[in-house]
């Protein structure tokens, strides 16, 4: 049985068993209360991708997640958007990690939050395969340097802290990426990257990421809050509350000026991707994170979706660092 499904049968029984609970439940949590549409803030630069795939934490290219390696082979695959989640020092620096807490290869282990950038420097982890320097946690700015110009990077803010969110913004800001980057953000930290967006005199793309306990409270708030995207996910054996989202979900949110990021595809046959896809690209998904970015994009490329081909700005390359080895010329 494929993750996230039901028969149908299975479904009709199920939403008979619960249906009235659930529709008392979610009158009693506002769901009967009337969403305010809201106009797109803006339109993408031209040559930004409108739909895609995107891979998710970098993908499972034979490195180890969000690492700089990890970014790099998707990119090298055209990838159309990249997915990482941020997370900060004690010293106040934004590192991409998933967890706080995190151990490499050689059993060394720390929290995050409470250790200074020089220390979660230390940390290595496995190479890439087929290479022999290990990696490290990046920092959100080396991150951001190796990002081709043309893409969509999708920034997972792991804490609802508005200071940290203070600190991601300022960080894009300084290497002028605003235009990319999508602020995975919650309730708490979205006002801070407005309002950094709005002394730099920019706008900002907004992943509403605080969800609801129901999806039509999910999709309300998202739209009310003049968020640009949304960020939706199928939980396994409950579609009937977070499945696919259905055409009138995506009607709504059309009208609401809001795309959507789907999370996450899981599988690795090509076959199976290609059907996934064609079925989420048909409901009006812009970008599917995916786990296994090769047969997804090769999936993508059949279904008329083809691969980015990547545009840097070497200019923004900090000190001592490379462009990945696929890099035409710029």
């Amino acid at each position: 049985m494929r993750w996230g499904w039901i028969g149908a049968k299975s479904q009709w029984v199920a939403w008979r068993v619960l249906g009235i609970p659930l529709a008392s439940t979610m009158f009693l949590l506002g769901y009967a209360s009337l969403s305010v549409a809201s106009e797109p803030s803006h339109t993408p630069k031209p040559g930004l991708p409108k739909r895609g795939i995107s891979a998710h934490r970098g993908g499972l290219l034979g490195c180890p997640s969000n690492t700089i390696g990890a970014f790099q082979r998707a990119i090298c695959l055209g990838v159309h958007q990249i997915e990482l989640d941020v997370r900060t020092t004690a010293n106040d620096v934004i590192v991409v990690a998933h967890d706080d807490h995190v151990t490499d290869v050689d059993g060394h282990m720390l929290r995050i939050s409470e250790s200074t950038l020089t220390e979660v420097h230390s940390l290595r982890f496995e190479a890439c395969t087929g290479e022999e320097e290990k990696e490290g946690i990046p920092t959100l700015e080396e991150a951001l340097a190796v990002m081709p110009k043309n893409i969509w990077i999708n920034v997972d803010i792991k804490d609802n802290d508005p200071h940290i969110a203070k600190l991601v913004a300022e960080t894009v800001a300084k290497v002028d990426r605003f235009d990319q980057v999508i602020f995975a953000a919650r309730n708490k930290a979205v006002p801070a990257i407005r309002k950094v967006a709005k002394e730099t005199g920019v706008q900002s793309w907004i992943a509403n990421m605080s969800r609801e306990i129901f999806r039509c409270q999910y999709i309300d708030a998202t739209i009310d809050s003049c968020a640009e995207f949304i960020q939706l996910i199928t939980v396994p054996y409950i579609p009937f509350i977070r499945g696919k989202p259905s055409q009138d979900t995506m009607d709504r949110l059309n009208d609401g000026g809001v795309r959507v990021n789907y999370s996450w595809l899981r599988e690795d046959d090509e076959e199976e991707l290609q059907q996934e896809l064609h079925d989420l690209y048909d409901r009006g998904i812009a970008f599917v994170l995916v786990d296994h970015v090769e047969p997804a994009m090769n999936a993508a490329d059949s279904l008329g979706i083809p691969p980015l081909i990547p545009r840097w700005d070497s200019s923004s390359l900090p000190p001592g660092m490379e462009l990945p080895r696929c890099t035409p010329t710029p």
